[in-house]
């Protein structure tokens, strides 16, 4: 059976909760953020957050709640887990002195599943008491779960609501005094509300009253005219406390006339409504004339326990709210009061509409709604300080936003927010925020029967400025894999986004440049050297460029802003191509000691010594070596050199070394390798390693506190060879050890050596990584690891393109790295044991070398064709997302068509409407630039016609002439049909109707009697999923002689497979295509030589599959709707018939929506000797909540056999957040719920929990080596520790 292994490449982006709280002693406040299985804790700082510590959780998290510590200020955290396994978390926080080091500690792991009891269908939810003793939790129909905090018990209350919709506390002042308003759907699908008393005894019991309602909030019926649609769209219901002296309405002799005291307001509806408290004993206060003080109002007292002892049920009849306002937009998906006296709350709604509920001015105006902006569609809403608010998305990116108290953009033409005309009670800012001193003069909001009658503030611009964002791609509901620059490397392409924040993303991993200067206008350089005035000063002042005629010096000015180009005013040798340039060292009394400002320049014809005079400002020369006559050659050809040697390679494959000396009073540069004399060279035959030209040399520095190498390599033309010598004690060279004969496919024309690590400069040092590049001249690079034997090991080879690379050493995050550079980009770097290369986003670079200067310290110079750029490489295994934003056009499907360097992108355009009303949509096919995401062309669709699926088929005429078609799979929308009846497929073409404008053309169309809900094409045919049947369809184009322009397309059915309920998912290989039934499994079907479709295997279980992909031609991997991944082969059984097997099955905990086969390497390296019959990635996965995963199979028995073990022994060792063991958490899920028949998860492993085997070897190697023994002993497996560190590190470097 294959073992694969799924792994994380990008984790979930999706912010699912959020709250603001003070977990540490000192006076910092925190924002803790909820992510489907992850917890994240910034210190909410002056000018931004700042991350103090990342919480993984083993479960999927549904919200977190903020747990106040009695007697202090301090909070702990609640974390409710969702179903299969509901379960709640009691988290507290150790700060340490240490920004960024902080962590989140279990206290309380407590299970709340239940088996046999039905779960929640409409609230999932926990609040937590203002007191912090205990909780409340929804989790299952009919029942609430009162959770003690302090010592984790939990009481189980029942409740006659079984169509719970939303619950809260009752805003109560004494702490001892509970009850619960509920929000639910009767058996008559009324809407109620109604309240319940709850009783704590001192010994922790916990009973509800379900015999009769509270009196504090007598029970009411509410519309569905303001409550629309109530099962589909979340309700909330929050508190107001009566606690302001602006909640009571005054008579014109300050004597009260209408005490508000207290209530619940509901918000989700084409209204918020807000029903008072009858009944608050203790609460009810009356102001103090002119002071406002509160004293209690006797009079109006109603002991809310006079109604207790009668036990019949009254009757449940509409109530009039005491308020209520207009909601003019969609529905509410988050809100959260600005202040503990909730007279301010920020309510959001699904396309972004940012406004604040204000009673601040309540007896003048009411309840009044402040529209203030744009934002992503909020899930989350949290108040932080200072006007600054956190915005959680589930659909676009979370953000920081800063509410002005004035408009930041003061059109007078552009509402904030557009409120519809049939919205009357408006009111304009100034009038609100005018101060009413004539009493009476407010505008009359009192119906006839008292209810008070809220406003809308008009006002113009946004009042929301952004100060951070936070990237997130969910919901991911397609992807596709395209290599968008021929490098090799493929980008990860998804429609996100929902709402207001469609988008369209490409992921990828690699190193950030920051360019810093611009340097148009130098042209043909091909090589480039930065020098310093002096050998130990940093920085550089001057730099000198080369092309294949000529050179040039450029002086950096004091402001590194500006070049001044000195070329006449120095003696370098200028009217020639330069070889080299170096800053040398002077040793004298046979140590190196003091400064020198000595510089050599190599070119064909000699090698230069200059020094630089610092009065005049100029390099002057010293001493000239011409090259030595070879034959009838007399030319250096490559030069390379250190603080104290400088290597010279001349033509006829002779190399020497010089030094600088001082003899007779003068510097001057002495070779130091003995040279045969030019009688001799012709007759005798040179060293066996000296056969052939020379093509590339290096002289490295590889310890930076010495002045000299004793290592050296060069590469020859026609061998191919790369080989390393070294100095004897005579100055002769000796080889040390070479590149195998044959392995390199092209010449090398760059060499680099470079200890990876810092601080490790010796080849006996284990700590040490001497690791040899090799730049070959078609683009690629070759990389080996230098051991002490002397050998070559571990050889690793990537292509950068086409032209020629070249290398510099560089310093980034703190690390030793070597940029390589050609048609492309990349950054070498040593991590644990393996070398791993990040690709950076730079093109056609001719030459690279590393600047200091004190305007861009620590950079890089990089040489084109047609200038000079200067930048820094920061940030090595950075996540890059490029996006583009489609607004209200969310993106379902994409695809990528390479020769017109498209995306085509089905999109779903959403106009924003009012709750309860009818949401308007409208289809279109839209062509986006691959590299600059630029919509190009789009094609609109009929007002019903839904697209579905989408692919691209390549049709060829008579001629052989292919031509691109994008094929566009749609339904027809009816509202009075069950399952669909009609759709079409639909073919489009791409013109180009000039050199910059390209169209979309529809050139074909086919009615089926259905939904096509896939489309792939399996050789040369288009194979549709149209409801319960596959159909195979034959695209021609045909060319007319009169008008061979204008070509026409024909769509002509083959045959149609019908043997299923409703297939949703299609996959292809060769001639082989794998069916999805998302109401029951999955079928293998083979295109035979008659073109009709015939079963290979099918499986009959109950699997509600969601989405497929092949492996091969005799496997497939997939996902179902209880969020599990499964694999099948095919098999042969007792009678020889073929059969579907599932060979794999594990619990993902997310909803896989794609399935791409192919691999992205966040190393592109292709190591030869590692990877090669051990791991090979086969697919990539993306999910709802915006995690990428990656597929990688196992092609190793004994690595198989021990990683499997590995697993399990890190399951029981490995401590997480989440109560329930790996295995379980890990074991599939089935629709009908846990049973002990469950089997655990086979023929996957967890990836993410295997690697953690890397953090424990590094930090808790006693807890590692009793993991692998434990892992060995169960199979007596052959494998070393080393052998494990080396394969978990290549399985890391795949994603």
């Amino acid at each position: 059976m294959p073992t694969r292994i799924a792994s994380t490449f990008h984790p979930s982006s999706s912010v699912i909760s959020s709250v603001k709280c003070t977990l540490a002693s000192r006076e910092l406040e925190h924002l803790v953020i909820a992510k489907l299985n992850s917890l994240t804790v910034y210190s909410i700082l002056e000018s931004k957050l700042q991350l103090e510590c990342n919480l993984d959780v083993r479960g999927k998290v549904r919200l977190v709640r903020a747990v106040p510590i009695q007697n202090s200020q301090r909070s702990n955290l609640l974390v409710l887990l969702d179903h299969p396994d509901p379960e709640i978390l009691i988290l507290n926080y150790t700060e340490t002195s240490e920004p960024g080091s902080g962590r989140l500690n279990p206290k309380h792991q407590i299970p709340l599943d239940e088996r046999g009891s039905r779960p929640s269908e409409l609230c999932t939810d926990a609040i937590v008491h203002p007191s912090g003793l205990f909780a409340i939790v929804s989790c299952y129909t009919g029942k609430l779960k009162v959770v003690m905090i302090d010592n984790g018990e939990v009481h189980n209350v029942q409740i006659p609501e079984l169509n719970l919709l939303s619950f809260t506390f009752l805003p109560l002042v004494h702490e001892d005094n509970y009850a619960l308003a509920l929000l639910y759907i009767d058996y008559k699908e009324h809407i109620q509300l109604v309240s319940r008393n709850l009783r704590i005894s001192p010994d922790s019991n916990a009973d509800l009253d379900i015999a009769d309602y509270s009196n504090l909030l007598p029970p009411t019926s509410i519309s569905y005219k303001n409550l629309p649609n109530p099962a589909e769209t979340a309700v909330h219901l929050i508190p107001i406390p009566a606690d302001e002296d602006y909640m009571y309405d005054m008579d014109e002799d300050d004597q009260e006339t209408d005490v508000f005291l207290g209530g619940i307001l509901v918000v989700g509806g084409s209204k918020i409504l807000l029903y008072e408290l009858t009944s608050q004993e203790a609460q009810e206060f009356k102001p103090v004339k002119g002071k406002g003080k509160r004293k209690r109002d006797s009079k109006k007292q109603i002991d809310a326990s006079t109604d207790s002892g009668s036990k019949q049920k009254k009757e449940i009849k509409k109530r009039d709210p005491r308020a209520t306002v207009q909601w003019p937009w969609s529905w509410v998906t988050a809100c959260t009061p600005v202040d503990e006296s909730s007279h301010k709350i920020l309510i959001g709604d699904a396309f972004g509409r940012l406004a604040m509920l204000s009673l601040s001015r309540f007896k003048d105006f009411g309840m009044a709604l402040i529209p203030l902006g744009e934002t992503s569609p909020p899930t989350s809403l949290s108040y932080l300080s200072n006007q600054v608010t956190f915005i959680g998305s589930h659909s676009g990116d979370s953000q920081l936003v800063r509410i002005s108290q004035v408009a930041l953009s003061t059109s007078k033409e552009t509402p904030t927010l557009p409120i519809p005309h049939s919205i009357t009670t408006t009111i304009s800012l100034e009038n609100f925020n005018k101060l009413d001193d004539d009493k009476g003069k407010g505008p009359s909001n009192i119906h006839g029967n008292g209810i008070k009658k809220g406003h809308i503030v008009t006002t113009y611009g946004s009042f929301l400025e952004v100060i951070q964002t936070f990237k997130n791609i969910a919901p991911i509901r397609d992807a596709v894999l395209a290599d968008l620059d021929g490098s090799g490397q493929s980008h990860i392409v998804t429609c996100s986004g929902g709402g207001n924040a469609g988008s369209v993303n490409v992921v990828r991993i690699g190193a950030d440049f920051e360019e810093m200067a611009s340097l148009p206008g130098l042209e043909n350089i091909i090589d480039l050297w930065p020098i310093k005035l002096s050998y130990e000063i940093s920085f550089h002042s001057y730099f000198i460029t080369s092309t294949i005629l000529d050179s040039h010096i450029f002086k950096i000015t004091s402001n590194a802003n500006q070049l001044e180009c000195v070329d006449a005013s120095h003696d370098f040798i200028l009217k020639n191509q330069t070889l080299y340039v170096g800053n040398m060292a002077l040793k004298t009394a046979g140590k190196y000691g003091g400064d020198s400002a000595l510089v050599v320049q190599v070119v064909p014809e000699a090698a230069v010594l200059l020094q630089y005079d610092g009065l005049f400002q100029k390099w002057n020369f010293l001493d000239k070596v011409e090259a030595e006559k070879v034959g009838s050659m007399m030319k250096f050809v490559k030069a390379s050199g250190n603080a104290s040697q400088l290597l010279i390679a001349q033509a006829g494959g002779w190399l020497s070394t010089y030094t600088v000396q001082m003899q007779e009073g003068k510097l001057r540069l002495i070779r130091t390798t003995p040279f045969p004399s030019p009688s001799s060279l012709i007759p005798n035959t040179p060293p066996e390693w000296y056969n052939t030209e020379v093509s590339a040399i290096t002289c490295p520095l590889l310890d930076p506190t010495k002045h000299f190498t004793r290592i050296i390599a060069a590469a020859f033309w026609h061998t191919n060879q790369l080989k390393l010598f070294t100095f004897s004690q005579s100055g002769e060279l000796e080889i040390l050890c070479q590149s195998p004969l044959g392995a390199l496919t092209s010449p090398v024309r760059s060499i680099l050596l470079n200890f990876m690590t810092v601080d490790h400069y010796r080849l006996e040092d284990q700590e040490s990584h001497l690791c040899v590049f090799a730049g070959l001249a078609d683009g690629s690079v070759v990389s080996w690891e230098m051991v002490k034997v002397p050998r070559l090991k571990d050889m690793s080879l990537v292509s950068l393109g086409h032209i020629p690379v070249s290398f510099s050493q560089y310093e980034a995050d703190g690390k030793r790295v070597v940029v390589a550079a050609g048609s492309r980009a990349m950054v070498f770097s040593w991590e644990g044991s393996h070398l791993r290369s990040a690709p950076v986003m730079l093109k056609d670079i001719t030459s690279v070398k590393m600047l200091n200067t004190e305007g861009y310290p620590n950079s890089l110079m990089l040489a084109t064709d047609f200038g000079l750029s200067i930048g820094r490489v920061k940030s090595l295994e950075k996540m890059h997302i490029r996006s583009t934003s489609l607004g209200l056009h969310t993106p379902r499907h994409i695809v990528h068509e390479p020769t017109h360097k498209v995306f085509g992108v089905g999109t779903v355009y959403t106009e924003p409407c009012r709750v309860g009303e009818e949401e308007k949509t409208t289809n279109s096919l839209k062509l986006l630039d691959d590299t600059t995401l630029e919509v190009l062309a789009q094609a609109e669709l009929q007002q019903d016609e839904q697209i579905m699926s989408l692919t691209v088929l390549q049709v060829k005429d008579n001629n052989n002439t292919s031509q691109q078609l994008f094929c566009v799979g749609t339904f027809s929308l009816r509202l009075d049909e069950t399952e669909p009846t009609s759709g079409k497929i639909l073919l489009f073409a791409v013109q180009q109707a000039s050199p910059t404008l390209i169209q979309l053309k529809r050139v074909a169309s086919e009615d089926v009697s259905g939904c096509v809900y896939s489309l792939v094409v399996i050789d040369g045919l288009l194979a549709a999923a149209i409801n319960s049947s596959v159909s195979l369809y034959r695209v021609s184009l045909i060319t007319e002689e009169l008008s061979p322009s204008t070509p026409s397309y024909t769509i002509q059915s083959i045959m149609d497979w019908n043997h299923n309920y409703m297939v949703t998912s299609l996959s292809a290989y060769g001639d082989h295509l794998v069916v999805s039934d998302q109401f029951s499994s999955v079928s293998l079907l083979k295109l035979d030589e008659s073109q009709k479709l015939v079963t290979v295997a099918r499986d009959y279980s109950p699997l509600w599959p969601i989405s497929v992909e092949a492996v091969d031609d005799r496997s497939f991997i997939g996902a179902d709707q209880s969020l599990n991944l499964f694999t099948f082969s095919v098999s042969q059984s007792t009678n020889n018939r073929a059969i579907l097997v599932r060979d794999g099955f594990y619990h993902v905990g997310d909803l896989i929506t794609k399935f791409i086969r192919g691999k992205i390497y966040r190393s592109l390296a292709t190591t030869t000797e590692s990877a090669i019959g051990r791991f090979k990635s086969t697919h990539i996965f993306c999910t709802l909540s915006g995690q990428i995963g990656v597929v990688i199979g196992v092609e190793n028995d004994v690595l198989s056999r021990f990683l499997s073990a590995l697993e399990l022994q890190l399951g029981q060792k490995s401590i997480s957040a989440g109560g329930i063991s790996h295995a379980k958490h890990r074991a599939p899920r089935l629709s009908r719920g846990r049973s002990d028949a469950d089997s655990a998860a086979y023929g996957v492993l967890d990836g993410d929990l295997l690697e953690q085997m890397l953090t424990y070897m590094n930090t808790e190697p006693e807890l590692a080596e009793e993991v692998y023994t434990l892992s060995v002993a169960d199979d007596d497996l052959p494998y070393t520790p080393a052998d494990l560190k080396k394969d978990l590190e290549l399985l890391q470097n795949m994603h």
